[in-house]
């Protein structure tokens, strides 16, 4: 960009010249604009370096006097010598009062303009390093407001967690007690509530759960929504032989619930599909439901991303999802591999 400027400008002024009827002297010309070129360049960078590393009023003074003499004298000094070596001129031609103080005016024009691109160049850096402090500022604002909301959030879900789980199991026992004699069915889905809400409530402190345990929960959930829904249409198949295999807490169920609270599980004609099996080791779920449209349940999808993230962490590429989604129909296919409990 600099090479560009200093052509258009060279360009310009050699038009001018020679419109104006001057002598044109080429080597002349070429030389005297590269001086030009290293005054500029001189009085912008020495002018930035004294700005940015002198820290004395008194040594800037100086620096800059100095630097300025330094600059004029040998920039028209070498002119001179251009000017009587190319030529062959009698250098007393050139040590007047008149010529000097030409050649040292025209210095000192483009020192000045040095200068000013200096003062413009320092001015557009402050510019830049302020935007950047204050978007980082906002960004750090913007920061400290998120982890504020989920400090907020955090507390609310720590607030609800103080329900003690005892307290409920013990009163889902009472109600058992009283039920069990003369309402059987009534008992039989109070226990099954109470094994729903233990495993719900009481997960195991590293994350995963018995592939058992797991599907034990999973069938007190559908045999609950099976006693309150007479005409539940929903095929499952949950695997029988499950050995010491243990699996991430509460993904599966998270897959299952979402059969119920978006499907349709009563229209005899859409019937839905939930199979979890074991095959080399691997666990393979799948499902199958028709949507509900008319249900005015709103999906902010943080079930799925609660699975997809802990599959993520669990089994970084060694894990198959797959959602299929029409206007119709909802279709989940997960496969992992199973870990197994240590034995001693």
């Amino acid at each position: 960009m600099h090479i560009l400027l200093w052509m258009a400008y060279i360009l310009y002024e050699i038009l001018i010249s020679y419109f104006a009827g001057l002598d044109l002297r080429p080597i002349y010309t070429l030389l005297s604009f590269v001086i030009n070129a290293a005054v500029f360049y001189g009085a912008w960078l020495g002018f930035t370096f004294i700005k940015q590393r002198v820290t004395s009023i008194t040594l800037r003074i100086i620096s800059v006097v100095f630097g300025t003499v330094l600059i004029l004298v040998v920039s028209s000094a070498l002119k001179i010598l251009i000017e009587t070596a190319a030529y062959h001129k009698d250098i007393a031609l050139y040590l007047t009062r008149y010529q000097i103080t030409a050649l040292i005016m025209r210095s000192l024009y483009f020192y000045v303009i040095g200068i000013g691109f200096s003062f413009a160049h320092l001015a557009a850096k402050r510019d830049r390093e302020v935007y950047q402090y204050n978007l980082e500022k906002l960004e750090l604002i913007q920061e400290q407001d998120r982890l504020k909301r989920n400090a907020i959030q955090a507390e609310l879900n720590l607030v609800k967690s103080q329900i003690n789980p005892h307290f409920v199991f013990n009163t889902l026992g009472f109600l058992h007690a009283k039920t069990y004699k003369a309402l059987p069915d009534v008992a039989k889905s109070i226990l099954m509530l109470s094994n729903v809400m233990r495993h719900a409530l009481t997960g195991s402190e590293d994350g995963y759960s018995t592939l058992e345990s797991e599907l034990s929960y999973i069938h007190d959930f559908i045999k609950i929504h099976d006693e309150r829904n007479e005409s539940l249409n929903i095929q499952y198949d949950l695997e029988k032989n499950t050995g010491n295999s243990k699996v991430i807490s509460l993904i599966l169920i998270t897959l299952v619930e979402n059969i119920f609270k978006h499907g349709v599980i009563k229209d005899p004609l859409k019937e839905a599909i939930l199979k979890i099996g074991v095959k080399a080791n691997d666990l393979h779920f799948y499902s199958f439901n028709y949507k509900n449209n008319n249900k005015k349940v709103h999906s902010n999808k943080i079930g799925i991303q609660y699975v997809k993230q802990r599959l993520n962490e669990v089994f970084p590429g060694n894990h198959n999802l797959s959602i299929t989604e029409t206007e119709e129909t909802y279709e989940c296919k997960l496969t992992f591999p199973l870990k197994r409990y240590e034995t001693t």
